[in-house]
């Protein structure tokens, strides 16, 4: 009896325990349920208007891309900055970046030297050497980068995505009309390249074999020209900004699209995603595990914007 008592007596107290413990995390955390999300801005008046990356370890990187002047950016600089939104390095002396991609030996890769007929995607070291490792025909604009370090470069004005291997080779993986005019590109779980035309608001799908298929037109965007700036992709759901009209869009792999955040006015004020505005939102990058997106916006003051979702 007395051992039965001791034992109740224990799972008692053990229960009660735990319970003080959640009552205690419930206190410090919120009562766990999830807020809903808002754009939040980390950095405001923010010369960075351009691509936007992630890398392996969450820092942000984002070009500024400038004005286009004559046959090119006039931006000069990328930019890398914490989750938090402090900058941390700003590297120098490039010419129009654009799309940029972190390896995982720490190399930064940059579409740097566009002038409309070729481009040039440099090699910046973590020592801070650089090299040219390609220069392509058109104007290689986005790039993004898979886990074995090959990257993949969309090109704005030639029909080429281009794949560069970790050793160096320079392959077109696909060359077609439609894809003229890419900008945005990322990798879905399967490894197809995912491909936005800026011009069209088109949205493909790039296999390993290089067959292109449409995903998704998302209608009514398109502005003198400006459709979809840049795109990311997380678990295989696409978003992509509407540069134009101040949204950030939802695109499904089958072709569903939603408003995921803006209410269409182009300013930098913060809110829940509906609620909130974006200035002419461009470029567009995740953390894939904590699941945040990344935005700059190209006019107005300028800034990086956030998205917890």
């Amino acid at each position: 009896m007395k051992s039965f008592l001791k034992n109740s007596l224990s799972v008692i107290v053990g229960s009660f325990f735990l319970f003080c413990i959640s009552v205690c995390l419930s206190s410090c955390y919120g009562d766990g349920v999830t807020p809903d999300p808002e754009i939040e801005t980390l950095i405001s008046d923010f010369a960075a208007n351009g691509a936007v990356s992630v890398d392996r370890k969450g820092f942000i990187y984002i070009s500024e891309y400038g004005r286009f002047v004559n046959t090119g950016g006039s931006g000069t600089r990328v930019f890398k900055v914490s989750p938090r939104g402090k900058i941390l390095d700003t590297i120098q002396g490039l010419s129009g970046p654009m799309g940029t991609a972190k390896d995982s030996r720490g190399n930064l890769y940059v579409n740097n030297d566009n002038n409309t007929i070729r481009g040039e995607v440099l090699r910046i070291a973590p020592n801070g050497d650089r090299k040219v490792i390609a220069a392509i025909d058109g104007w290689p604009s986005s790039m993004t980068i898979d886990a074995q370090d090959n990257l993949y470069i969309s090109n704005y004005t030639a029909p080429t995505v281009h794949k560069i291997t970790r050793d160096g080779e320079v392959i077109v993986l696909a060359n077609d009309p439609r894809l003229a005019g890419g900008v945005g590109i990322d990798l879905d779980s399967q490894g197809n390249v995912i491909v936005a035309n800026f011009i069209t608001a088109d949205i493909y799908k790039i296999s390993s074999n290089g067959e292109i298929s449409l995903i998704a037109n998302i209608p009514d965007i398109v502005i003198q020209n400006f459709g979809i700036g840049y795109i990311t992709v997380i678990n295989d759901v696409i978003y992509a900004t509407g540069i134009a009209v101040n949204y950030i869009y939802k695109v499904s792999m089958t072709g569903e699209i939603e408003i995921l955040a803006g209410n269409g006015e182009a300013a930098q004020v913060d809110g829940p995603l509906l609620e909130a505005s974006l200035s002419n939102p461009n470029g567009i990058s995740s953390n894939k595990y904590t699941k945040t997106l990344y935005i700059s916006e190209y006019t107005g003051i300028g800034g990086l914007r956030k998205i917890k979702l």
